[in-house]
């Protein structure tokens, strides 16, 4: 396992001091903060395994930081320490769940015991819970033969440690793919650190993935490590890898060859042990045929293909899918005992889902919010209702003006339906001017008397 990382909040600076002096040489990385606020803001920015907080800190206390972590869902495995807090004060920090509590001056050996068992309760606590997570949560849902082939590729190239490039469309589960080969691999009671390599400007790619030193470059005032080192002995995935610049290829090529890596600023090689999975929507080997992406790179990468299917692809899915969502989410939010009918089923089934499972599960979650017990037509988003009625795709030689002109009338006449023909809340409710709805009724040849009065 890589190395553990240790975040050290009291305000007395030499305290912070000894403490870190006692760790280090037990090989843990420890920082040291001062600062409660600048503590948390740490915590949101960099990986830690373990706080070690005091109760008394100025402003605000240890207790009020802790609480703090747990609404910003910070959850570290705590060890309060202080000097002169009450036994209520000791019992409180227990009963919101802080593995222990010590007492200042502590003795160095007991210290360290006490963090040594908490770092592999947690540990262990961890690898438990990927054991106990449901079949349901572990697998991609689906019956469709592409499903089940896409799983057994997973458990075939699961344990062989090779590069995985996954590719398919947005909103497909590519990540929840590469979260399958790394629980169902060797490594999977290790770290899998994913990146959005989308999300990363361009002039950081390198520290990003590689870390930099003190003084490396300007704003670089203290060692970071990159994604490489915090996936030591686990799994590195790399999402969007059509998004590393040209500039930054050559340097993961070498990494993946020799398995090493240089910090920027730094002359000294690093050794690392780590799993590559990579995914992208773009189509990488067009990419190398047009130049933007290194063919040698590529094939280094696309040592193990593996295509994710889309949704449309295997529609007799869709019904298992929405049930599924809709117990899950249902969970989630609070909600008890809601069903779908079957005729929003059919709805759902026809449609193309141009997002893929992504778009499905965010418009279940949107119906579940809005709707009632029983999710009907009637709570379906407009334009699902409207393509998926069958009266578009059964004009299939119709324009991409007329489908658009025919979507814009149907909506129209339901929300003259819903508002039983008031004009004033119609266009409050599309955003338009009532003069212009007015020359949309004409256009489209709607009378408001038609079918509502």
């Amino acid at each position: 396992m890589g190395q553990v990382r240790i975040i050290v909040i009291d305000d007395e600076i030499n305290i912070c001091k000894s403490v870190s002096a006692c760790l280090t040489p037990e090989g843990y990385d420890v920082s040291m903060h001062t600062c409660a606020n600048a503590a948390i803001k740490a915590m949101h920015i960099h990986y830690f395994d373990l706080a070690i907080i005091d109760i008394r800190l100025g402003q605000k206390s240890g207790i009020e930081l802790y609480q703090q972590m747990k609404q910003e869902q910070v959850d570290l495995p705590t060890i309060f320490i202080s000097g002169n807090a009450s036994l209520d004060e000791a019992a409180c920090t227990l009963k919101l769940g802080a593995y222990d509590f010590l007492e200042k001056p502590f003795n160095a050996e007991r210290f360290i015991v006490t963090v040594n068992n908490c770092v592999a309760f947690h540990q262990m606590r961890s690898k438990l819970n990927v054991l106990e997570q449901t079949q349901a949560e572990q697998a991609l849902i689906g019956e469709h033969k592409l499903i089940q082939s896409l799983r057994t590729t997973i458990k075939k190239v699961a344990n062989n440690n090779v590069n995985v490039l996954i590719t398919g469309e947005s909103g497909t589960g590519k990540e929840l793919i590469a979260q399958a080969i790394h629980d169902n691999s060797q490594r999977a009671t290790q770290n899998i650190v994913i990146v959005n390599c989308s999300a990363i400007p361009e002039n950081l790619f390198e520290s990003a993935l590689f870390g930099h030193i003190k003084g490396a470059f300007t704003g670089a005032d203290k060692h970071k490590k990159g994604y490489f080192e915090m996936a030591e002995q686990g799994t590195l995935f790399l999402d969007e890898i059509a998004d590393i610049p040209l500039s930054v290829q050559a340097t993961l090529l070498r990494a993946l060859e020799y398995k090493e890596i240089q910090k920027v600023g730094s002359d000294q090689v690093t050794k690392v042990d780590i799993r590559l999975l990579a995914a992208s929507h773009k189509n990488l080997k067009e990419l190398v045929e047009t130049g933007n992406f290194r063919e040698d790179l590529y094939y280094r990468l696309n040592v193990i293909p593996v295509q994710s299917p889309s949704l449309r692809e295997r529609k007799s899915d869709i019904i298992l899918l929405a049930n599924y969502f809709v117990r899950q989410i249902s969970q989630r939010h609070g909600m008890s005992n809601r069903t779908i009918e079957p005729s929003c089923l059919s709805m759902l089934t026809s449609y193309d889902w141009p997002g893929n499972v992504r778009e499905l599960h965010n418009t279940i979650e949107r119906m579940l919010i809005m709707g009632g017990k029983t999710l009907t037509c009637a709570d379906l988003p407009h334009e699902i209702v409207y393509i998926s009625s069958g009266k578009v795709s059964e004009s299939n030689q119709l324009s991409l003006k007329d489908h658009l002109r025919f979507v814009e009338r149907e909506l129209i006449i339901k929300r003259l339906e819903e508002y039983q023909g008031n004009i004033t809340k119609v266009a409050a409710s599309l955003a338009l001017d009532r003069s212009y709805l007015h020359k949309k009724l004409i256009q489209h040849e709607i009378k408001r008397d038609q079918s509502f009065k």
